[in-house]
């Protein structure tokens, strides 16, 4: 049986699911009247603020700040359930059938090839548009070339491989980039002796087991063949093109697909070690701890309502939620132990990278002023390559996951919402597509639309036309981050 859940067994686990509290509506409806008056508030607030704003720019703000309480009160009923043990779909406890883990080995190796025909698709797209004079023997340089786009930060990640992390000249600003992918990258150096080889060797690697680490942990959710489809919807994104160069995207989605693998397994202990993982790669990777507190209190609550022992869990989860954090806390001991300063990457993001802490909901305004600014100007490639894209991937993801907020687990919408509310909280964002293409819950929504072959094959070449699209702005060194 390839899917180790049939459809008949998660009907049957639905129908034996514990039945509701009676007071399970007025719990929806109170979560619901909490998420509306919390945006009201915090728009009220943001208003008072910038009283020298338009009336006409409030516009994007308040779009974006309803889209996200449209989620949560899409979701409410979900994460109920999920508070007081009534979702099923969390607590899957069967393991994966062997015809899984043989369909993971093939998706890897596919993945692997996808990978490098990507790499290479690219590597010719930047020899022929740019003239580049390089013959055959020059393969390597050529690589090499097409793939570090100077004004990205995959030069920064081998500096730091390379000197690691320093006090004093300009490469002291390389602190706000966290660690894991260059530690890697010294290690493979040891073999290699060549950061950028060793760089795509752990990305190429880290791309192919991602793909893999999705299809098992949505095989349960959306079934085998649209958990294939996700598999390789998430390396097909367009802002994942980045995988092919020296960034900590494939670790990070790799890391964050396991922890939500072992989270829906209950097995929280390694589910935060790879939230930990994931906080060693980008600041980001933390917030997996949300769904993973969601998901254990949930647990619990349910061995409490069928009287069953719950510490052994409670303790376990303790540890899970404790170990998820050292990612971050090495991140900051590394900041305190160079700079003498834990928080001192805050200080160069905002002088050096303009990048400060922004209502989530205020980024969409400030983007769409920059692009019908640049559209004045004629600037059409900054308004193709960076506005647009980032406009898009931000509602784009946000229409999607409400489309999807009833069909999808409560701890993939819950960790969405806080995951783009960071990202895209901020000042001067210039990577909105590479964060929202990093999300796993957008791969989710996405490979869940794929439930029919002609919405696959539309699907495919849309994701196909897109990435190529995006790859060519990349390769030509337009605005793309």
């Amino acid at each position: 049986m390839e899917n180790p859940i049939t459809e008949i067994e998660l009907l049957e686990t639905e129908q034996k699911k514990p039945r509701f509290p009676r007071g399970k509506a007025l719990a929806v409806l109170i979560v619901r009247i909490l998420a509306v008056a919390a945006a009201v508030c915090g728009f009220v607030l943001y208003a008072l603020a910038h009283k020298n704003y338009k009336l006409t720019e409030f516009g994007m703000s308040i779009v974006t700040l309803g889209l996200f309480v449209l989620i949560f009160i899409s979701a409410a009923p979900k994460l109920v359930d999920l508070i007081v043990g009534d979702s099923s779909i969390e607590y899957l406890e069967r393991s994966a059938s062997r015809r899984a883990w043989r369909n993971f080995f093939i998706i890897c190796i596919a993945a692997l090839l996808l990978h490098a025909a990507a790499g290479i698709i690219g590597t010719f797209i930047f020899k022929t548009f740019n003239q580049y004079g390089a013959s055959v023997k020059d393969v390597f340089k050529l690589w090499r070339n097409s793939w570090m786009k100077g004004n990205t930060d995959a030069g920064h990640y081998l500096k730091i491989a390379e000197n690691w992390y320093v006090k004093e000249g300009n490469d002291r600003l390389l602190i706000v980039f966290l660690p894991m992918l260059p530690v890697l990258i010294r290690a493979f150096n040891l073999v290699f002796h060549d950061s950028f080889i060793s760089a795509q060797i752990i990305n190429a690697l880290a791309s192919a087991l991602a793909s893999g680490m999705v299809y098992m942990t949505l095989l349960p959710i959306i079934g085998s063949r649209r958990s294939k489809v996700g598999a390789f919807v998430s390396i097909l994104l367009p802002g994942m093109i980045f995988m092919n160069s020296p960034m900590s995207e494939p670790l990070f989605l790799l890391f964050t697909a396991c922890a939500f693998f072992f989270m829906q397994r209950k097995q929280f202990v390694l589910s935060g070690i790879f939230v930990a993982c994931a906080g060693f790669t980008r600041s980001l990777g933390v917030i997996a701890a949300v769904p993973l507190a969601l998901v254990g209190i949930g647990h619990i609550v349910r061995l409490m309502r069928d009287k069953k022992p719950w510490g052994k869990a409670f303790a376990l989860l303790a540890v899970g939620l404790v170990i998820s954090t050292f990612g971050t806390l090495g991140y900051l001991y590394i900041n305190y132990s160079i700079h003498g300063d834990a928080l001192k990457f805050f200080e160069f993001q905002s002088g050096n990278w303009h990048q400060n802490f922004n209502p989530f909901f205020d980024t969409t305004r400030y983007m769409l002023n920059y692009a019908v600014r640049y559209y004045q100007q004629g600037s059409i490639e900054k308004l193709v390559s960076l506005w647009v894209p980032g406009l898009i991937a931000i509602f784009g993801s946000l229409i999607l996951i409400e489309a999807k907020a009833k069909k999808l687990p409560a701890s993939y919408t819950v960790y969405f919402l806080a995951y783009s509310a960071v990202a895209i909280g901020c000042t001067w964002l210039l990577s909105a597509m590479r964060y929202i293409s990093a999300a796993l819950p957008v791969t989710a929504a996405i490979a869940h639309c794929a439930d029919k072959k002609w919405k696959t094959a539309a699907l495919f070449i849309i994701l196909a036309a897109l990435y190529l699209g995006y790859t060519y702005m990349y390769m030509m060194r337009w605005e793309t981050y």
